[in-house]
């Protein structure tokens, strides 16, 4: 009797391990991931056959199993209790591994944690612990107030670069090089390639709406291409239908999707990395040659940086991310891109308005103005969703401590529906830009500082591009759709539209 009481309790004890392996995450990772599916599959079998093989025959065995396990649960449920550590001055919010995995599946995670713990909470990402920070101005103080004790993330592809990719870059490095690059990313490039970046994406609502046979078409290639065709004129001066254009973007797409780029060992993806290193060389060697005998350049990143100093071209820090850069940038435009297209569809008002206004006003002005409230509405709901910082030094903020070796997570988009600042946050109105300008701690889509976007410019007017082209250009229906879903299985990746979405365009006269 009392060897079924102990098989009993050995059974409860595995039932918290069971809620967690029953969460969606970890159904996601064991599909993405068939290996480590095979594995935890035998050691289930094998543990299973242990258990049953072992017990019986040693039955002294079976109440130190259950006291082990006990003991663990009664670790695991304290580690995840909200006021673990708070005597130590750590926040409230649970480090527990099924909050963790709650964190991924469920869009509303944040904003449920702070209204439940308060702006400032702990979490875990795995087998890291989190400070979270839903309230931007807190979070933007902690940025500055302590920025030495705080570093970039870094992810293992920018070891590819022998600097390191120019986001990863810390203190004098990163210094330097956003110098270079964002001095030549001004705003006399941007404008000059505004048409190139239009007539890129015309030709790919044009195809797009080529390719639908009635069923609807899957819009995420032809926007990858846009963000694609808009990086490579603006880093390099390449027109979109420039003879190389469709080899290069072959092995661009050799370095992988952002999920497998940013997960997989950089060793994977040398060979395309050099193959595009030595294609930005040569034609740097071309612009340099260009800009020496006083010819006309497109202007460009490349061009810009080669006039201020020639000798760039000899850094391979400087050529890696410019390649790292058109990767990972045509990648967020992608999504940024893919945003407005779901807005788009899910409020025709405002493409109406914008294409009543571009037939009946000669002056470009009211349209982009239209235009750029749509893209910063977008960014305010959607692309922007957080930053990160890592903590390298231990250190008090707001009453609460923040140990060595965490992460912290200002959650932009949570502070982004903060009622006091925009008035029924989760409605879409781009409107809410057209008499008030935000400061940047009600509204920080590009993050702030050292490490902020330099970049924002670009991608507004990329966003703006696409906005009127597909208003003015086109009518637009949906054909299917489903919910939203993130495009990784981990905390930092983003939601997206549904990966189902089918469009139906048609060219407008």
């Amino acid at each position: 009797m009392f060897t079924y009481v102990l098989l009993a309790l050995l059974l409860l004890t595995l039932l918290p391990a069971g809620r967690v392996l029953s969460k969606s995450p970890v159904w996601n990772e064991l599909r993405r991931r068939p290996m480590i599916a095979v594995t935890s599959a035998v050691l289930a079998l094998l543990s299973t056959w242990a258990a049953v093989t072992v017990f019986p025959a040693h039955p002294a065995l079976l109440p130190i199993a259950v006291a082990g396990l006990l003991l663990a649960n009664v670790g695991a449920w304290v580690h995840a209790r909200p006021s673990f550590g708070r005597r130590r001055g750590l926040p409230p919010g649970s480090l527990g591994l099924g909050i963790s995995l709650d964190a991924i599946a469920q869009p509303g995670f944040y904003a449920r944690a702070a209204s439940r713990w308060g702006p400032i909470f702990k979490m875990a990402q795995f087998h890291r612990p989190v400070v979270c920070i839903t309230d931007l101005r807190l979070g933007l103080d902690v940025m500055e107030e302590h920025r030495v004790d705080l570093a970039q993330p870094r992810l293992a592809f920018g070891r590819l670069s022998p600097g390191n990719y120019i986001e990863f870059m810390n203190d004098e490095g990163h210094a330097r090089y956003r110098a270079i690059l964002q001095s030549a990313l001004k705003g006399r490039v941007i404008e000059a390639c505004r048409d190139g970046v239009a007539a890129a994406i015309r030709d790919q609502l044009r195809l797009a709406a080529t390719n639908d046979v009635g069923r609807g078409v899957d819009p995420d290639p032809y926007l990858t291409r846009i963000g694609f065709s808009a990086m490579m004129r603006v880093m390099c001066g390449v027109p979109a239908d420039d003879s190389q254009i469709d080899e290069l973007h072959r092995w661009f797409m050799a370095l992988g999707t952002m999920r497998t780029f940013t997960e997989r060992r950089p060793e994977q993806r040398v060979e395309p990395y050099e193959h595009l290193v030595e294609w930005v060389r040569r034609r740097g060697t071309e612009v340099r040659n260009r800009i020496a005998r006083g010819q006309h350049v497109e202007p460009s990143v490349m061009s810009e940086i080669l006039r201020s100093d020639p000798a760039h071209l000899d850094d391979e820090t400087i050529l890696g991310n410019i390649v790292l850069i058109v990767h990972v940038t045509h990648s967020n435009l992608r999504g940024l891109l893919g945003w407005i297209l779901k807005e788009s569809l899910d409020h025709p008002e405002y493409a109406a308005e914008l294409r009543r206004v571009a037939q009946t006003t000669p002056d470009a002005t009211r349209v982009r103005a239209l235009a750029t409230r749509f893209v910063n509405e977008t960014l305010r709901l959607h692309q922007s969703e957080y930053f990160y910082r890592e903590v390298v030094r231990s250190f008090e903020f707001s009453g609460f401590r923040v140990p060595k070796g965490w992460l912290l997570r200002v959650c932009v988009r949570e502070a982004h529906d903060d009622p006091t600042v925009f008035e029924s946050p989760g409605t879409f109105d781009p409107g809410r830009f057209e008499n008030r300008s935000y400061n940047r701690t009600e509204y920080c889509p590009f993050s702030d500082g050292a490490h902020s976007c330099f970049g924002a410019g670009l991608a507004v007017m990329i966003a703006m591009s696409f906005v009127s082209t597909l208003a003015v250009g086109f009518d637009i229906t949906v054909v299917r759709d489903g919910p939203i879903v993130r495009d990784g299985n981990r905390h930092w990746s983003h939601w997206r539209p549904n990966p189902g979405l089918r469009i139906s365009l048609v060219p407008r006269t």
